[in-house]
């Protein structure tokens, strides 16, 4: 019961410090997860606890966990070893992340699972505006007509914060100056959900033949890593996607596979002669 109001307390106060939505979500979950296995936040109850989350979750995400929870303790003036704890976790960089050229967003958008013209034509806006924009998917999902002033999208981010990005001025004609609507809509006019933005990339990643594990993330990282291939600045980048941070922004570029090869390719290509 005490734990129960402790979180509820804790999210109010997540809540006041204007979190995002999704973040506050996310902060929920873990920590009731844990709470419904563990009765306190003690070190030993933490280490078994992220040794098992180990067997089935990725590191980064284990240690991402154990972060949430460590703040959810400084709050509830309980303390563990967070030091002790994050030595268990491996720490490894994935290989690569995979990205998109403009040649397979050409095959992504002639790729067809849906019936309706309109609704065809509406997801291939989708993905255009996620390859030009480098949005995340809930700045796309609340995006309205409204947003789209002087050929600039005003765009609320993670942590409640605004940030201003450019769109193509024929991406830009897809606006209506007159409309506070949401750009994108289901067929109840409501906003489009997440789950069906996932289903839309998950089939025409499929029909268009392309072997990646493509995301709306793999859009964004796209969006990077185009715009440092054509010699844009990192710290424009990092506006544009709205990093908080400069590593994360150079953390999207590094991980391209063919950038990454490409520049590899030099040392080899042509041949030496010996």
């Amino acid at each position: 019961m005490e734990n129960n109001k402790n979180l509820i307390n804790y999210l109010n106060h997540l809540k006041r410090k204007d979190l995002a939505a999704n973040t506050i979500r996310n902060y929920k979950y873990v920590v009731k997860k844990y709470l419904a296995e563990n009765k306190s936040l003690t070190t030993a109850n933490v280490k078994v606890y992220v040794q098992q989350s180990l067997k089935k979750l990725a590191p980064a995400t284990c240690q991402e966990n154990l972060n949430i929870l460590f703040l959810y303790a400084n709050y509830c003036q309980q303390k563990f070893k967070k030091e002790v704890i994050t030595r268990i976790i491996p720490k490894f960089q994935q290989r690569f992340f995979p990205t998109i050229s403009l040649e397979e967003l050409a095959q992504l958008k002639q790729a067809r699972f849906e019936r309706s013209e309109k609704i065809w034509q509406r997801n291939n806006l989708i993905l255009d505006m996620f390859f030009y924009t480098g949005l995340r998917v809930s700045e796309l999902t609340n995006l309205r007509h409204s947003d789209y002033i002087n050929g600039m999208l005003k765009i609320l981010g993670k942590g409640n914060k605004y940030r201003w990005i450019f769109v193509p001025d024929w991406l830009g004609e897809k606006f209506n100056a007159t409309s506070t609507d949401y750009l994108f809509t289901n067929q109840l006019r409501t906003k489009i959900w997440r789950h069906y933005i996932t289903e839309i990339i998950h089939q025409r990643t499929i029909l268009a033949g392309i072997k990646k594990n493509l995301t709306a993330h793999s859009f964004r990282r796209s969006f990077a890593t185009l715009l440092n291939n054509n010699g844009a600045r990192l710290t424009t980048i990092q506006k544009l996607l709205g990093h908080a941070r400069l590593e994360t922004t150079a953390n999207y570029i590094h991980n391209d596979y063919e950038t990454l090869y490409a520049d590899y390719s030099k040392l080899w290509n042509p041949a030496p002669n010996f």
